[in-house]
């Protein structure tokens, strides 16, 4: 192993200038660094430590596999997307006005664009995200756009992440020590158990001199490869040295150091190489993003803490349940994750006649697999929540009302509640009578005694092991009916009024029935 202690080659100033533009050979005075190696500066601060073929081809298979498609088109990237080029293949399209480094406004239709915006490149922030203002609109703490999107690859992956975070621990306990802490005060805009709340993925192209901003400790930087290039290095210019960061490698680094890379390439054997590869990706290379005209892939990670989810987000997780079929549904709400159904309609009759689940001998089949469809996506989802210790959380589904806030005193119980529902009569032969219970109800959580909560609409759960007592309570029973009947037996308090209602147009996935009425307060 290598230890380097170097002084710095630039001043601050002359750094500062550097941001936007594009590193080359010349900004370099050392030896690539291709080995496991701890770099300090003089005054004994750590830069980085890098270390070779630490991920095996198992894992990188995992991230390739669930992440490869993140990096979507962006032109909100800053100084990492590279100085404005007004031949390159997206500009030429536009007229670029009032063009500063790296960021430009452009005309459209003959006026001027509102916004200014840097190049387009495939790179997209995956995971938590503190609270922002875009586009005029405030955004609440949330998982990323692409993230709820993609919600499914981005738990299928995690396993990669969590290789990541031990890594980190152990190349700098010090420093992870201090971003796990502070990780585990917001624990639920942290991924999983690790000491992240967030990652960039990139995609080939080349990053202009930047910092990164928002983020608390080190970043920790691996890579995914597909086809042959040169290139690519990772630069801390103000010490002239590079790292030659490849897949598998893991790159422990202070971020809020300038940095940026150099140019990938092709060489003519690489070039020959890559022409015989499948395409992967359907980019259409006349856009314009930056990068994606190349056959070879290069998939960077900087995985990172965002700093001020520790100040900024305490609103309550919003998972709505949602069918592919049914996304249009989803244009009601804002700020949620979706969270995948399963599609009754789709299982074998022969499965559900096999499962725990009881219905009448005389019931339809389309309303047997409509309610093996609704208790399935829910005990997928409740046993989620337990996996992944996840509190704070609002189970919806699509078609009932997301815009509300959880009160606090609703935060401190200790307990399911139900946030609305159809209020009934707890025994069946009452259940079509008035719910004379109603009455007492005070306005806040209230305990029910005499009458209970139909359909699993909406619902609060204030810390993952009130999933567990629900979970375990059905996981129990020898026989399983509809998913509202036996959550009714075990979760006996609803907030009044109720804090979510009824979204009218659509038809249950079970009864095949539109209601014409909301279940406005219960």
């Amino acid at each position: 192993m290598k230890t380097l202690t170097l002084p710095k080659v630039l001043t601050d100033e002359e750094t500062k200038n550097l941001k936007g533009k594009y590193l080359n050979m010349s900004h370099i005075n050392y030896d690539i660094v291709d080995m496991d190696c701890d770099c300090y500066t003089n005054e004994g601060t750590l830069l980085f430590k890098f270390r070779k073929n630490v991920f095996s081809q198992e894992l990188t298979d995992i991230a390739w596999k669930n992440y490869k498609g993140l990096a979507k088109a962006s032109r909100g990237r800053g100084a990492s997307a590279g100085e404005i080029d007004p031949n390159a293949t997206y500009w030429k399209k536009r007229t670029p006005v009032e063009t500063k480094g790296f960021s430009t406004k452009y005309l459209v239709k003959g006026k001027e664009s509102k916004m200014r915006v840097n190049n387009q490149v495939a790179s997209q922030p995956i995971g938590y995200y503190e609270s922002t203002k875009s586009l005029g609109v405030d955004l609440p703490c949330r998982l990323t756009h692409y993230t709820r999107e993609n919600f499914e690859k981005f738990k299928n992956g995690i396993e990669y992440i969590r290789a990541v975070d031990k890594s980190y621990q152990e190349l700098n306990p010090e420093k992870h020590k201090l971003q796990l802490d502070r990780a585990l005060e917001k624990p639920d805009y942290q991924i999983s158990d690790t000491a992240f709340s967030t990652f960039t993925i990139n995609r080939n192209f080349q990053t202009g001199v930047h910092q990164d901003a928002g983020d608390f400790g080190f970043g920790n930087l691996t890579v995914l490869e597909r086809g042959n290039y040169q290139g690519g290095y990772f630069v801390l210019p103000q010490y002239a040295i590079a790292i030659d960061l490849r897949q598998g490698d893991h790159l422990c680094v202070d971020v809020h150091q300038y940095h940026g890379n150099t140019k990938m390439y092709e060489s003519m054997s690489d070039k020959l190489y890559n022409d015989s590869l499948e395409e992967v990706f359907k980019d259409n290379a006349e856009v314009g993003t930056l990068g994606l005209d190349k056959k070879w892939t290069r998939i960077s990670f900087v995985f990172y803490l965002r700093e001020n989810i520790l100040t900024k987000c305490n609103m309550s997780k919003k998972y709505v349940i949602n069918m592919k079929k049914d996304k249009m549904k989803l244009k009601h709400h804002k700020g949620v994750i979706r969270w995948e159904a399963v599609v009754g309609k789709s299982v074998d009759m022969e499965l559900i006649k096999n499962s725990r689940l009881y219905v009448r001998h005389n019931t339809k089949e389309d309303k047997v697999k409509g309610i093996y469809g609704c208790l399935m996506s829910h005990l997928n989802l409740l046993q989620y929540i337990v996996d992944e210790k996840v509190n704070d959380i609002c189970v919806l589904e699509d078609d009932t009302e997301s815009d509300f806030t959880i009160p606090d005193d609703l935060k401190q119980t200790d307990h399911i509640t139900y946030l609305g529902g159809w209020l009934v009569n707890k025994k069946m032969k009452d259940i079509k009578l008035p719910v004379e219970e109603k009455n007492s109800f005070t306005q806040g959580v209230n305990q029910l005694k005499n009458s209970r909560v139909l359909t699993t609409r909406a619902y609060y759960i204030p810390k993952w092991t009130h999933a567990k007592g629900l979970l375990d309570y059905i996981n129990k029973k020898k026989t399983w009916k509809a998913i509202d009947l036996m959550m009714s037996e075990y979760v006996n308090h609803l907030y009044y009024p109720a804090l979510s209602h009824q979204i009218l147009g659509y038809k249950s996935t079970i009864g095949n029935i539109s209601p014409k009425l909301k279940y406005e307060q219960y």
